[in-house]
């Protein structure tokens, strides 16, 4: 978003603020702070050249032929096209998420708790500035705009790692307290379907069981038939919209870095339903997808040059 003068000041003010405040994780301080913590469910309607609305979800370090192996993921494959020569930009988790929302890995190269300054922009920049409403949806993450690790306290499940959250990497986002209220707990997804408020661009994160991480692709797959396949008929989701499933890298470092990726969503002709794509794309073609669709412009990174994945 571009700011006046006068709002650039009131966002500089808050910065130290809003980067520290949300971190509390003892049993107390959660609550205390899932009631106060700021919640934001924007929404918009600017119609796009190929789609309405656009749908992130991510799952965890599986080899391609391993997660193309999998029952649920073949059911989902069947429903859209898969993208046969789709490829991570590199190894570990973190890099790739923080890629696919910024244009570059910023030099993030582990999966620490990197902090790119607040002058780098990304996709939430160029989506203000079209007047996109977008929000990030993240299993388990304890209350809305928290920046830190969740680990379940009655399972002891390592549930929620802001290494799969791909903005809150970004200053520029947790510099900013509205902001942060657009990153929210997955049970907000349901409440904001129910209401008709979601936005047009969304990133979705399993938790770290539900993603494959902690588990198994069988795991991960399930998760993701179980959650699409009512929503693939629920008209108040499909409404003109694209869905890209994808996996952060594959578990071989030494192997090609290709992953299981499909499209799918009510903007899928039923005709290319259960085909494939061998165009070479990777995560910076998302953002130059949903870049095209709504007429952004780019950042002058990787995702200036970056495929289109999806062209009626």
């Amino acid at each position: 978003m571009r700011f006046s003068t006068g709002l650039l000041v009131v966002g500089i003010a808050m910065t130290a603020d809003a980067q520290t405040q949300y971190t509390s994780t003892g049993v107390a301080a959660v609550a205390a702070a899932a009631a106060t913590a700021k919640t934001l469910s924007p929404v918009s309607s600017i119609r796009g050249n190929q789609f309405d609305r656009f749908i992130n979800i991510w799952l965890e370090n599986t080899d391609i032929d391993m997660a193309a192996g999998d029952p649920s993921l073949q059911w989902v494959a069947k429903q859209g096209i898969t993208l046969n020569n789709y490829n991570a930009i590199t190894h570990p988790s973190q890099p790739n998420y923080v890629a696919s929302v910024g244009g570059d890995t910023h030099w993030v190269w582990e999966d620490w708790m990197f902090r790119i300054d607040s002058d780098v922009r990304t996709i939430v920049d160029l989506l203000e500035d079209g007047g996109v409403s977008w929000g990030l949806y993240q299993e388990d993450m304890p209350y809305s705009g928290f920046e830190g690790n969740w680990v379940n306290h009655k399972t002891g499940a390592n549930d929620y790692v802001r290494k799969h959250n791909p903005l809150m990497s970004y200053d520029s986002v947790t510099s900013n307290e509205d902001r942060l209220a657009k990153s929210k707990n997955f049970t907000m997804f349901y409440r904001d379907l129910e209401a008709d408020t979601l936005p047009q661009w969304m990133f979705i994160t399993p938790n770290m069981t539900n993603d494959g991480h902690d588990s198994s692709v069988t795991v991960a797959g399930a998760w993701t038939k179980r959650f699409l396949e009512p929503l693939l008929s629920n008209p108040t989701f499909m409404q003109n919209t694209l869905i890209m499933l994808t996996f952060d890298e594959t578990e071989c470092y030494i192997c090609r870095n290709r992953v299981f990726s499909v499209l799918l969503g009510d903007v899928i002709p039923s005709s290319l339903r259960g085909t494939m794509n061998d165009t070479s794309f990777n995560h910076y073609s998302i953002m130059s997808t949903v870049e095209h669709n709504w007429d952004l412009g780019n950042l002058g990174l990787n995702d200036e040059k970056a495929p289109i994945m999806f062209n009626k």
